[in-house]
């Protein structure tokens, strides 16, 4: 009686452990990351990003990569004299300057569709990153 006893509840675990690694593994390959097509309206990024595996969550399923990078604006002094964002995104330790994940919460971020730029607001400055190839 106490053997099968603990067959059973020993299934029963084997059960539950099996279930929660194939929904976390469902959850990480089902992630849609943002493209040319996708829109999605302002959104409030309190959050940092993901340091496993360098990525953003919008919101689900929604995810940001790190292919988004500022634009070339010609007159970048409203950059330069907000310190804070400049060093965020221009600072000489970082290895991947004016991309968008080096911006620090909270900021909003937005994108419309069929556009490959996307807008972020922080300290009353709207800034635009494109999509550019990372190597």
């Amino acid at each position: 009686m106490k053997k099968e006893l603990i067959i059973y509840y020993l299934g029963v675990v084997i059960f539950f452990v099996a279930l929660l690694f194939s929904v976390r593994h469902l959850v990480n390959t089902t992630r849609v990351f943002v493209g040319y097509e996708d829109s999605f309206s302002p959104t409030l990024i309190k959050w940092s990003l993901d340091e496993k595996d360098s990525t953003l969550r919008i919101k689900d399923p929604l995810y940001l990569k790190k292919e988004y990078f500022l634009i070339d604006y010609k007159n970048d002094k409203f950059i330069k004299n907000d310190t804070i964002l400049y060093a965020d995104l221009m600072a000489d330790s970082l290895t991947d300057k004016g991309c968008i994940l080096n911006v620090k919460p909270p900021y909003y971020i937005w994108k419309e569709a069929k556009n490959d730029t996307l807008k972020v607001f922080k300290h009353n400055v709207t800034l635009k990153f494109t999509k550019r190839k990372v190597y």
